[in-house]
């Protein structure tokens, strides 16, 4: 069974006690110069010979951001004066903080506590007291000694009498050190997650020109917003998208629609939140529902299924969304207040961006998705070439709605056409016609709203795609 412990190089006793020496050093060098202030000296409690590599690395980094993070929620201000991060004797920081020495051991004998993980962590506070370096124990701030990591006695009493032998105590830290590892590593992917799908946002509105959307010249067809009010409302979203990202990693149920209620109940607040940073308008939620399923199901598939594939992607939203018809549309005749899409179901019999997404988004997949990954182009042609293969196959609800008549699809779809005919954004031609288009738009007063969300939703699958590592099975 692999370990953390496979990698690393030995280190005897002379070298502890040597790196010992240098720590002390510097601790007091950091208190003669800084007397008023409060040291506190980070490391790692590694039994056995080997005592840092990659992996303890990055153990003892994430560790101490959340320790760091305590401190500011204290309002404490600290300064990270020195670290051995790669050092073989194992990863070590100086932290000069700004504030008395029992209220910052208070706070680590909290964090050292935290998690099992973190009782590994071994963070030295340090005062000097009218030229005597004191170093503060845990029964100054009334807390009982550490414990074991095994059994649970006073650590320091099976320490003398080498209760347990090291390889025992490897076995339990290693155990400790990769739950912690494997959390920070859904939280990185959650995280990055969450940036491609601001980014999606955002490169959607900075693209220009697209008929009956705001993008940074034009927004005729929306008058009461512009790039800024999208820009404010891409960012109100972020912590719903991290959300959403989560719940997809996180998550251990195989109820894929049970995560889609959990995500819709996310999405409600995300509403909310959207209409403060906008003053009431609606800039993005038909890309909160979306795009959190597509976030959430992205994420569960990286997650669960350990890669990148389309189809797996296309499949876990299925499931997700497979009651969304039934529980959204069929019993609509006792509501009060409809949606334009749920007037056209009614009226027109259209399931509009609910039919799209309970069937898994195919116009995405089938159309949006190879054509923004095949466009080699600079990222506002490749987007505008992908808009105008989404907007010529999407049933659009918010074009019907602005035009009171599902007919306009038809008038939209032959403009399309001729615009792609003419050789689209590739030609000069096609470069005029697409201007006309959206001349049109904005005299007509006519909308692409739903067009506009399936672009989101392609750009953010193309930037996960394209940014995945080598190695990773991604199709």
């Amino acid at each position: 069974m692999q370990t953390i412990f496979d990698h690393g190089e030995y280190q005897d006793i002379l070298a502890v006690l040597k790196n010992k020496d240098e720590r002390v050093k510097i601790q007091n060098q950091l208190l003669k110069t800084n007397p008023s202030m409060t040291v506190v000296a980070a490391k790692l409690n590694i039994p056995g010979p080997i005592k840092n590599n990659k992996k303890i690395e990055s153990f003892f980094i994430a560790g101490l951001n959340e320790f760091e993070k305590m401190l500011l929620d204290a309002g404490i201000v600290f300064i990270s004066k020195k670290e051995w991060l790669d050092k073989k004797t194992g990863p070590e920081r100086f932290y000069l903080v700004d504030t008395g020495a029992i209220l910052v051991k208070e706070i680590t004998s909290h964090f050292e506590e935290l998690k099992p993980s973190y009782r590994l962590f071994d963070l030295d506070v340090l005062a000097n007291d009218s030229g005597t370096i004191k170093s503060l124990s845990r029964s100054d701030v009334n807390q009982p000694a550490r414990k074991c990591l095994i059994c649970g006695r006073p650590a320091k009493e099976c320490g003398r009498s080498r209760r347990h032998s090291v390889e025992e105590l490897q076995e339990k830290v290693s155990q400790l050190v990769c739950v912690e590892l494997v959390y920070q590593e859904k939280e990185n992917i959650a995280n990055w997650l969450t940036q491609l799908a601001q980014r999606a946002l955002l490169y959607e509105v900075s693209a220009w020109p697209k008929p009956g959307l705001v993008d940074p010249v034009e927004h005729g067809a929306h008058l009461d917003m512009d790039i800024f009010t999208f820009i404010n409302s891409s960012i109100s979203l972020r912590n719903y998208l991290h959300q959403a990202a989560l719940l997809g990693i996180m998550s251990r149920s195989a109820n894929l629609s049970l995560i889609f209620e959990k995500l819709r109940e996310y999405g409600k607040k995300a509403e909310k939140t959207m209409f403060v940073a906008t003053n009431n308008v609606n800039t993005h939620k038909g890309a909160v529902f979306s795009l959190g399923v597509f976030v959430t199901a992205t994420a569960y598939s990286l997650q669960h299924l350990k890669r990148f594939d389309a189809n797996d992607i296309k499949n876990v939203i299925k499931k997700m969304l497979k009651n969304l018809i039934n529980d959204d549309l069929k019993h609509l005749s006792s509501k009060k207040i409809l949606t334009a899409g749920e007037k056209q179901y009614l009226k027109y019999g259209l399931s509009g961006i609910r039919g799209e997404a309970h069937a898994g988004y195919p116009t995405v997949f089938k159309y949006g998705l190879p054509t923004l990954l095949t466009s080699n182009y600079d990222w506002n042609s490749r987007i505008l070439i992908t808009f105008l293969e989404l907007a010529l196959h999407i049933e659009d609800s918010t074009l019907i709605k602005r035009a009171g008549d599902p007919a306009i699809q038809e008038w939209k779809n032959k403009e399309i056409k001729e615009c792609l005919n003419l050789g689209g954004i590739r030609t000069k031609a096609g470069q005029q016609k697409l201007t006309e288009i959206e001349e049109k738009f904005t005299q007509q007063n006519l909308s692409l709203g739903g067009t506009a969300d399936l672009l989101i939703v392609t750009i953010f699958l193309a930037l996960v795609k394209e940014g995945l590592p080598d190695g990773l099975q991604n199709k």
